[in-house]
């Protein structure tokens, strides 16, 4: 997906976000803003959004002195879901359809995103999994490509969101396929690294991948330029791709292989590419 003009304000509005997260100086705050100003006149728009950004944290981090702005707010999210999480799980094992409620459930986790300007409270958007339906033409596909798939590479999306994730790949671990979790390398906005799916103990339910290893920094997708050789061999040879995020599919939406794409519709731009309305859960394949 490429970026539009829209998009710029976001980045902006992320960028003075993540300053202030890092620290209260008024005139580094400012220094951020006009730098990213500056950056993005520079910056071809045919590139996805999660290329950009991944140019716009790295002045961030730079200026401010920071490595991970977002740190204490992916502690947060970590801990409120790890609380929630035998009551989601509780939804899961009484539903009529487990699998299906796991997949709902793990769109619902996409709210947690600070990469965005939209929020929701998740406590309304967990009673919306449960009531209400969603937009799941690729349900029978997704049964169908589960079904014969062994391997399955799962891309992750943000930190707190993993317990939501850990709901589905416990389901699909039971149905005996073997998962490959993929987390950055790096610190970007809230998403997930390595330590985060430690602490939610996905590292024993799937081998952990960072699938931008070798890269000095990531970006908030897998943008396949920057991803190591290990993540593009498996994203060729898995039987199952499940993408998680909206930046995981502003990254992969038009490359040429299957893959199941799992989102909370939280930007007017993606609602627009994909056909929907905002506030959608969203389960899609691209074939």
């Amino acid at each position: 997906m490429k970026t539009y003009l829209e998009c710029i304000p976001c980045f902006l509005k992320q960028s003075l976000e993540a300053a202030r997260m890092a620290t209260d100086d008024e005139e580094v705050h400012e220094k951020v803003i006009k730098e990213v100003m500056k950056r993005l006149q520079t910056i071809s728009l045919n590139h996805s959004p999660p290329e950009l950004s991944r140019e716009v944290h790295e002045i961030i981090r730079n200026i401010t002195g920071s490595k991970d702005p977002y740190k204490k707010v992916k502690e947060q999210s970590n801990e409120m879901v790890n609380n929630l999480y035998p009551h989601l799980k509780k939804l899961v094992t009484e539903a009529e359809d487990p699998l299906l409620m796991a997949i709902k459930l793990a769109i619902v986790g996409n709210v947690i995103d600070f990469g965005t300007s939209n929020r929701y409270k998740i406590d309304d958007m967990i009673d919306t999994a449960v009531k209400k339906k969603f937009v799941d033409d690729a349900y029978p596909q997704f049964k169908n490509t589960l079904e014969k798939a062994i391997t399955i590479l799962y891309l992750a999306d943000n930190s707190g969101e993993i317990f939501f994730d850990k709901l589905l790949i416990e389901e699909l671990v039971k149905q005996g396929k073997k998962i490959t979790y993929v987390v950055k390398a790096h610190p970007i906005i809230n998403d997930v690294l390595k330590d985060d799916a430690q602490f939610a103990g996905i590292d024993k339910l799937a081998t952990i991948l960072q699938g931008d290893a070798g890269q000095k920094r990531s970006a908030p997708g897998m943008v396949i330029r920057y991803t190591s050789k290990e993540f593009q061999e498996q994203l060729n040879t898995s039987d199952m791709v499940i993408s998680k995020g909206q930046g995981n599919y502003e990254a992969l939406s038009t490359i040429n292989r299957q893959i199941f794409f799992l989102l909370m519709v939280k930007c007017p731009l993606v609602a627009r590419d994909i056909g929907t309305e905002l506030a959608q859960l969203v389960l899609k394949v691209n074939s």
